[in-house]
């Protein structure tokens, strides 16, 4: 199906929000609005589902200031009831599953797929799901961060990286292998306290998602995002001159998404 039709058919779902000449927004639950998307649409996924790490209402205090990382506001390790929705690790692993099952028949042979997870969970792609789908591991990328949240209790070493299960559908090359130094494993950027443009609380770098699409995707391709959040995905494929499939549950972070848009397209336009 041409970029067009596909995405004259998800605007007339009942699950429409926004768009741009590259992309379409779709605002609803990725379990009830995946099947709505047509077999081998996408070439990429890039997305950052929850990870059932959040504990209600928990914050440390405001104001601090320690070597590279400042905030002029709570640290919270509460995310939001989305982060926090079940009642056990086996009934996140049953909804992990349940949303992935799509994930295959919408992207093309060979697509390439790029997943956050928790540090305790990268076993649940490398092997469950993966294997389950014909889905080929390919490496476990991990984002370092140059200024990791404190630890207040100093009961452990700091939490300064989120980890990327990395796979292909079938067995598959990188698309664009980029100079050597740029194909290591990591990527070391500051945490959103320092580069954050939206109140999301775990808005990703531009910079970490740029390099996955630059390496495994080509101009004109498809990528899509479930689970997406501020939107990093959308502005980073319209930067590269991908087209995108956003999906995201929360409304306010909807229309977050599609501000961003907007300011861009402003942004370009004074060029």
């Amino acid at each position: 199906m041409k970029w067009k039709e596909l995405q004259e058919l998800l605007i007339n779902t009942d699950y429409y929000y926004f768009h741009t000449e590259h992309g379409v927004l779709l605002c609803g639950d990725s379990i009830s609005v995946l099947p709505m998307i047509p077999p081998g649409s996408a070439d990429l996924l890039i997305t950052d589902p929850p990870y059932n790490i959040s504990k209600e209402g928990n914050k440390i205090y405001r104001n601090y200031t320690h070597y590279h990382w400042k905030s002029q506001r709570d640290i919270t390790l509460d995310y939001g009831e989305w982060d926090r929705q079940w009642n056990s690790r086996e009934e996140f692993i049953e909804w992990m599953a349940e949303w992935f099952k799509f994930i295959p028949v919408i992207l093309k042979d060979k697509s390439w797929l790029y997943i956050f997870i928790g540090k305790t969970d990268t076993f649940i792609f490398t092997e469950l799901l993966f294997p389950k789908h014909g889905i080929k591991t390919k490496t476990i990328f991990v984002w370092i961060k140059t200024n990791p949240t404190p630890s207040f209790r100093k009961m452990t070493y700091l939490s300064a990286t989120e980890f990327v299960v990395v796979g292909s559908k079938g067995e598959s090359k990188i698309k664009n292998f980029l100079l050597q130094k740029e194909m290591v494993n990591y990527m070391m950027t500051p945490n959103k306290s320092i580069y954050g443009e939206t109140e999301h609380p775990t808005e990703k770098p531009i910079q970490v998602i740029a390099r996955f699409i630059r390496t495994s995707s080509n101009p004109g391709d498809v990528i899509i995002d479930p689970f997406m959040g501020s939107g990093t995905t959308a502005i980073t494929a319209e930067m590269l001159e991908r087209k995108w499939i956003g999906i995201e549950i929360n409304e306010k972070y909807c229309e977050i998404i599609k501000n961003r848009l907007k300011q861009k397209d402003s942004q370009l336009s004074l060029f």
